[in-house]
């Protein structure tokens, strides 16, 4: 019995390998994005590294609430001090090898935020940074950073290597994962580094900056730094999600990139990279001053997923792993072995930003990079790729049509081919080869389908917007589901009513042309905005002209277009003639042969109609034993129709069209396909696959935070297209089994999506809370700002908001998108100053919390503002009318930063070192036109600490009463605000 060809183009094998390879892919994947690589079985793995001793560290960093404006963030400064002092005493290090710094002296005056603010805001911000500093073996001997040598010939060229993580949370969480991990790591690091049989080749700074959380602060303070100049490249670890894998954020070029290459469980794309460079990320990390402001060269590490415990009391050691550290410790490790020993060119060389003060860094290259299933690394320069893009725009059109001229001048081109006479000059009918059909199948398929997958994202956005928000892989399902279902119906059923041999050729010569079409755009980016994230296209176009070149060789197989119309003339010559041969037995049955000639007929040719009967016609039909009377011209008739039959029967039979396809397909190979979905199948679905499952994990929990709605279904949807997109071509031989079985599939999880709350404990909706207060007339309001919906739901549920009046509207600035709904807070006043007295109302001593004193001469258009709040580092002045300049405790804003705007400011932000020195502000403005010379305002400051219950019983009770469904985080850097107004 003959074996049927296992990867023939037919309904069996088409269904079976393409299921079994999206299976096959798709599972791993996912498991890959759910999961962290574990954490070794021995703890002390290597020399110096201790994850038990980390992990414990962590705990104890995240044991509580500690924002820049508390006590516990002392706490943690105090013990990152003594901590790095016994690793010095442990390790027998001294200061010719460690150097452990409290940098209690930098300060920054900026005239405005390098990120993220809607108007110009100047700070002054006193720095309270940790750093320790690990001498490599090539560096100068003693404290050559205090004599100014740091400057001369001798360090440049060589320098060290920064490494960086902030050790503030936000007052809403307690910073295990941000930024908690990342300082233990660094701990771990210079644990590891400090060790005599570790010594670093390039020395290493590990800088504990401070108030990250408020707008990168510390890393900004560490500009007056002498240890700055040093530093030719960084690493930065963060924490922008509460778990999972850390991944590559980012990187400033290819080099340093190189250095994270070869880590055990690499991960990341470029594509997020690139997210951040076009701004559609909003927020924002410390990466932004190493490289923006210092010019260092460098990485930005960082968990990212999931976003719900994100500056929440779920960012704890109880919903952190020892798993998601290894991931951050390891990878750490091997990424500074490689940048502090690299001793050769790579960052020789006149820095990007030409500064002669600093350190040579050299100049890198944009690069491209993407983990391949959290194992393989891949990594090459942009240029490379956008050589191989022009290449491709250029080259594959030209290839195809040669490869096409040449089919036409062997008179094989059957694409766009409708018919052919069969000779020259010939008046006869053309013969009709099909060549046309299955033309527009694709492009109708994919806009109907692809249509009512976006239709899909906009009705879920409409219906239940924050169904993704727990629910991925519901929404994932759901379109995919419905794009291969509604594609195969359109497709299956075109080739159902008119089957074409062409079909799949003209699907991937579709896809061919629509990946061109988007290489051209990408091509542009890649050489004009340095965007690498279209490698995937680049990718999948020469996956597609592959496929393309081989759909086009296909033709070669093929008869002539000029052989095969005579010869199917020419049989119906034969057989024209043969029918119009005069015979009188007519009703003398056939032979034998002919009898199997006519079953075996593959129904092309008509069936000539029996004579009618006669009176001569006997009553009861003949036996096939009768004998028959015969002639020599009957016999001579049937004979030549035997002859020809059978001729065309064993030629075909060989090699018939599948079903009722061209004639002229039978000599096509059966199993070409399989190569093409090869080229274009599996590498492409790990691509798109894992690129989708990491973009839709990192927004589908962002509308919490006042980001579009409709975006994360909109990059599902793309996605889930893509991601079939290399099945497009063969879908039609797809048997009904799978749609089907997926059509129930998209009515379940659409049913389920449209009606499923979509939040859980474990993916608790974000709100942001702050109680502000009058501290002139002791009015208080509570706030809570989120979609207007939950927000209700919440108030709803709270106690001190029963029979209150709640007033819902949205505000400019902070939090676009979100609606903060207020009410009278009077029944839970903050307590943030201890009342000296007990049965005293908190209210009554509000006036006290905040005191400012104004100097003014005459009609000057200056003023000293002397501000001291008590157990408060953090305050801020709001003027009514732009100023054109300020200084604080005589520090003018830093260039570096940027310049006072044209418009001027209308905010200064303070933040101090201690609890008591007063600020001392000098502003200046501009007259009025109409000459009115003085300025109005408010001085506001900031009380965050939270750690005692009470201090912000508003706050206290939103997280005891708030729904198990609701997780409150901080609304601005205050979690309650107190102001008076002044005159000047």
């Amino acid at each position: 019995m003959a074996v049927s060809n296992p990867v023939a183009f037919k309904p069996f094998p088409v269904t079976f390998w393409t299921t079994v390879t999206y299976i096959a892919l798709l599972v791993p994947l996912i498991v890959i994005h759910e999961s962290v690589p574990p954490p070794p079985s021995n703890p002390t793995l290597d020399s110096g590294l201790n994850l038990t001793k980390s992990w414990l560290d962590l705990t104890v960093i995240s044991r509580d609430y500690h924002p820049f404006n508390s006590r516990k963030n002392d706490e943690i400064h105090d013990w990152l001090l003594l901590e790095l002092d016994e690793i010095k005493k442990r390790n027998g290090a001294n200061d010719s090898s460690v150097v452990v710094l409290a940098d209690n002296v930098s300060n920054i005056t900026t005239a405005n935020s390098i990120f993220g603010a809607t108007s110009p805001v100047g700070t002054y911000f006193e720095g309270t940074n940790v750093i320790a500093y690990i001498r490599g073996k090539d560096d100068p001997s003693g404290r050559w950073w205090e004599d100014g040598t740091v400057y001369s010939d001798k360090i440049v060229g060589k320098g060290g290597v920064l490494m960086n993580a902030h050790y503030d949370s936000v007052s809403s969480g307690f910073g295990a994962t941000d930024d908690g991990m990342g300082c233990v790591t660094l701990v771990s690091l210079v644990d590891y580094f400090s060790r005599p049989e570790n010594q670093p080749q390039r020395g290493i700074v590990a800088l504990f900056n401070n108030n990250e959380e408020d707008g990168l602060w510390g890393a900004q303070a560490f500009a007056h730094n002498p240890l700055l100049p040093f530093c030719h490249t960084f690493l930065n670890l963060e924490g922008a999600g509460a778990g999972g894998r850390a991944m590559l954020f980012r990187s400033t070029d290819a080099q340093v990139t190189n250095a994270y290459k070869r880590t055990k469980n690499p991960f990341g794309t470029v594509i997020s990279s690139d997210a951040f460079g076009l701004g559609a990320i909003r927020s924002n990390t410390d990466y932004i001053v190493f490289d923006g402001v210092f010019g260092l060269r460098g990485l930005d590490v960082a968990f990212y997923r999931p976003r719900a415990r994100y500056h929440t009391n779920q960012d704890d050691a109880k919903h952190a792993s020892k798993a998601s550290l290894w991931h951050m410790l390891s990878s750490s490790l091997h990424t500074m072995q490689e940048l502090s020993g690299d001793t050769g060119q790579t960052f020789i060389g006149e820095r990007g930003d030409g500064d002669r003060k600093k350190v040579w860094n050299g100049k890198g290259t944009d690069g491209v990079w993407f983990d391949l299933f959290g194992k393989a690394f891949a990594l090459f320069n942009l240029r490379t790729l956008f050589a191989w893009s022009l290449t491709l725009l250029i080259a594959t059109p030209l290839i195809l049509l040669g490869l096409t001229y040449v089919l036409i001048r062997k008179d094989k081109y059957y694409y766009f081919s409708s018919r052919r006479t069969a000779y020259e000059g010939s008046d006869l009918d053309p013969v009709m080869l099909g060549g046309r059909r299955g033309l527009v199948r694709f492009p109708l398929a994919l806009v109907v389908a692809g249509a009512l997958v976006v239709g899909s994202a906009y009705l879920i956005t409409k219906i239940n917007p924050l169904v993704i928000y727990s629910n991925e892989y519901t929404v994932w399902a759901m379109m995919i589901s419905l794009f291969y279902f509604v594609f195969w119906t359109i497709m299956a059923g075109a080739n159902f009513v008119r089957p074409s041999a062409l079909h799949r050729g003209y699907a991937i010569f579709w896809l061919f042309t629509i990946a061109w079409g988007v290489l051209v755009a990408d091509t542009v980016f890649e050489d004009r905005f340095r965007i690498a994230g279209g490698y995937i296209f680049v990718f999948f176009h020469s996956a597609a002209f592959l496929a393309s070149f081989i759909s086009l060789c296909e033709l070669f197989a093929l008869p002539t277009k000029a052989s095969f119309a005579q010869r199917v003339h020419d049989e119906h010559e034969i057989r024209d003639h043969l029918a119009a041969v005069p015979h009188a037995d007519d009703l003398v049955s056939p032979s034998r042969d002919e009898l199997d000639a006519e079953d075996e007929d593959d129904g092309d040719d008509e069936v000539e109609s029996q004579s009618p009967a006669t009176e001569t016609t006997p009553l009861v039909g003949r036996g096939s034993e009768e004998t028959r009377h015969t002639t020599f011209a009957t016999t001579y008739r049937r004979s030549i129709l035997a002859i020809v039959n059978k001729t065309t029967l064993n030629e075909d039979a060989k090699n018939l069209p599948y079903a009722y396809e061209q004639k002229w397909s039978a000599n096509l190979p059966s199993w070409v396909w399989s190569i093409q979905f090869l080229l274009l199948g599996p590498f492409f679905i790990i691509l798109a696959g894992q690129n989708g499952l990491t973009l839709v994990s990192a927004v589908s929990q962002t509308g919490a935070d006042g980001s579009s709605l409709l975006v994360p279904y909109l990059i599902t949807a793309f996605f889930s297209i893509f991601l079939l997109l290399p099945i497009t071509p063969f879908i039609h031989r797809v048997t009904h089994h799978v749609p089907m079985v997926l059509l129930g599939v998209f009515i379940a999880t659409l049913i389920y999506n449209l009606a499923v709350f979509p939040f859980s404990e474990d993916s608790r909706y974000k709100i942001y809370f702050q109680q502000t207060i009058d501290l002139d007339t002791g009015t208080t309001k509570v706030n809570y700002a989120g979609l207007q919906k939950f927000v209700e739901l919440t108030i709803a549920e709270l106690p001190s908001a029963t029979g209150k009046e709640i007033k819902c509207a949205t505000r400019q600035g902070q939090r676009p998108g979100l609606v903060i709904c207020s009410y009278d807070g009077s029944a839970v006043p903050p307590n943030v100053i201890k009342s000296p007295s007990n049965g005293i109302p908190p209210k009554k001593g509000f006036s006290s919390w905040l005191d400012f004193n104004i100097t003014r001469s005459g009609d000057e258009t200056w003023a000293r503002f002397e501000i001291d709040a008590k157990d408060s580092r953090s305050c801020a002045i709001i003027f009514e009318k732009p100023i054109s300049s300020f200084v604080v405790h005589s520090n003018p804003p830093d260039e570096r930063f940027g310049s006072i705007p044209e418009g001027g400011l209308t905010k200064i932000k303070l933040y101090r070192r201690d609890w008591i020195t007063p600020w001392s502000v000098d502003v200046q403005w501009e007259e009025d036109a109409d000459g009115v010379t003085g300025i109005d305002g408010r001085v506001l400051c900031s009380w965050d600490d939270v750690n005692t219950p009470g201090t912000i019983p508003a706050y206290d009770e939103g997280v005891k009463y708030a729904p198990r469904w609701v997780g409150l985080s901080k609304y601005s850097s205050g979690l309650c605000e107190g102001s008076k107004a002044f005159k000047a």
